[in-house]
């Protein structure tokens, strides 16, 4: 069986590297102890080793987790920033849209009213033409 192809399938499939790079660091680390455990050194000298480099990766850890802290709160800060302009823009933009609703509802009943105005004034003008006809049939 080919593990390796294996092995290359699987991290191509998977889109988060954490446990890529976690498996990495445990690699080094386990190697950084055995190679101080194997060193020609006293016992309190490879102990002493061991603490500080146990030290340093647990320094290194929590600088990076601090890291990558940063970045998302930099990147949720950003994500909110965005979605408030966005929700600023489209509220300009219905308010405005909700101002020509408006505009147009009032041009709309400034026709009317003026159209009725003008049909009364007619029908007034028809009904004066009617009564003088009528006179004038009665006079005749």
């Amino acid at each position: 069986m080919n593990y390796k192809k294996l092995l290359n399938e699987y991290l191509d499939n998977q889109t988060d590297k954490t446990p890529v790079v976690v498996a990495l660091l445990a690699g080094l680390a386990v190697g950084a102890a055995l190679g101080v455990l194997f060193a020609p050194a006293s016992g309190t000298e490879t102990r002493t080793l061991i603490a500080d480099k146990s030290k340093d990766l647990s320094d290194s850890a929590k600088d990076k987790l601090q890291s990558y802290k940063e970045k998302m709160q930099a990147s949720a800060d950003h994500l909110a920033e965005t979605a408030k302009d966005k929700y600023q823009t489209y509220s300009e933009k219905i308010q405005t849209g909700a101002d020509d609703l408006s505009d147009l509802k009032d041009i709309a009943v400034e026709t009317i009213k003026s159209r009725f105005s003008k049909a009364k004034d007619d029908v007034a003008d028809a009904k004066d033409d009617l009564s003088d006809a009528k006179d004038e049939i009665v006079n005749a």
